[in-house]
């Protein structure tokens, strides 16, 4: 009651001199602001922010009146203003204002909307080291394979797809990649053969068994199970190499390679699906069976669980932009004190996202040394040339 009391007469004495020697409502917060009475100062720096109508002014009230701030109307004015700038820059500022605010989803969300125009690889892994432990993160790991993945289809190498399958071991287009290397390779030796004798065959099909030994001596098992599955083909079916020098093993070679990496890579997707739908129940106080139920029918699709998360944000941002509507119009009927009980609380953040961040904590150091020295095959996958 002191409180309210001292206030009112403050803000009488403030207006009373004002009006009689003109002083303006940035000189009134200073004064107060100067004497460090930040609760009488509020609404006059309320009003001063109303009137500059810029990100930085809010921004500055949100965090120096934040104890006042109680309905978070400077804060939710910041949010408005960001968004309305639409700058990556704007948004990683707004972060800092409030670490644990559920509204810093969409600020995150929103950076990674602007990169999505992107095709530029070491753009994504910035926002991977930037922001680990988020679903974009996932989405932007998704749309790292699939710009190399195009590249290396552009190549059309067999090599160029050995190289994909290495750098990225999460990547969903492993299965095809290794397919491709093979009809690549496989391309290029029946062209070579349409005009060679028995002689030659044979020559070239040692060449190829020798090749695959080596290369599983030096651990290089997508080129040693390829030449292998190339020696399957029947311009060999007549070679010395096809009939008395390939043992079981070295013949079933590609189909137990094929079968592991299609195994490994179900895995990995079926981790990276838990942890989004970990990461999408810890981020809302409550989920529509629904939209459970639709999360579980998504099973290894990761697109519709991001979609699903996307279309929850746009029902969040919508809330938001209702609840700055009711704040102007209160404002407009000089109800800017009584807020707090006509805004609904904005859905909280609960839980951790661990899972995501482990996942891009053991994807994001091999791609990254890769970038950093690529060989030249994994320059073709970054659009850049080998050092």
């Amino acid at each position: 009651m002191k409180t309210n009391i001292k206030t009112l007469l403050c803000t009488f004495l403030i207006c009373l001199t004002s009006s009689a020697f003109a002083i303006t409502d940035e000189e009134v917060v200073q004064s107060l602001e100067g004497s460090e009475d930040l609760e009488t100062a509020y609404p006059f720096a309320y009003k001063l922010a109303q009137k500059q109508k810029t990100y930085t002014a809010w921004r500055d009230m949100a965090i120096k009146y934040a104890k006042f701030d109680t309905d978070e109307k400077a804060y939710l004015q910041a949010w408005q203003f960001a968004h309305t700038l639409n700058q990556k820059s704007i948004y990683q500022d707004f972060l800092k204002i409030k670490p644990q605010s559920p509204l810093n989803n969409q600020a995150i969300h929103a950076i990674f909307k602007l990169l999505k125009v992107s095709s530029q690889i070491e753009n994504y892994l910035s926002f991977l080291t930037e922001f680990p432990d988020v679903i974009e993160s996932i989405d932007a790991l998704l749309k790292i394979h699939e710009i190399a993945f195009q590249k290396a289809k552009e190549a059309n190498e067999s090599l160029i797809f050995d190289a994909f399958v290495i750098t990225f071991p999460y990547a969903k287009q492993i299965p095809p990649a290794i397919k491709f290397a093979f009809d690549a390779e496989k391309h290029l030796l029946e062209e070579e053969f349409s005009s060679m004798d028995q002689e030659e065959r044979e020559n070239i099909a040692r060449r190829l068994f020798n090749k695959a030994r080596v290369a599983e001596k030096q651990n290089e098992p997508l080129i040693a199970a390829r030449k292998y599955q190339l020696l399957h083909l029947e311009i060999f079916s007549e070679t010395k190499i096809w009939t008395t020098l390939l043992d079981k093993e070295e013949r079933l070679a590609y189909q137990k390679l094929m079968q592991a990496k299609q195994d490994e890579m179900l895995q990995n997707i079926n981790e990276m699906r838990d942890a989004l739908i970990e990461t999408i129940q810890a981020q809302t106080q409550f989920i529509e069976q629904a939209v459970l139920e639709e999360l579980r029918r998504s099973e290894r699709d990761l697109d519709k669980i991001i979609a699903i998360h996307n279309r929850l944000l746009i029902q969040q941002f919508e809330q938001v932009n209702q609840h700055i509507e009711q704040v102007n119009k209160h404002k407009a009927q000089g109800k800017l004190e009584k807020m707090g009980a006509d805004i609904p609380e904005l859905i909280s953040v609960k839980g951790t996202n661990s899972k995501i961040a482990k996942i891009i904590g053991k994807i994001s150091p091999i791609i990254t040394k890769a970038l950093k020295n690529p060989s030249k095959h994994q320059a073709i996958l970054f659009g850049e040339k080998a050092n």
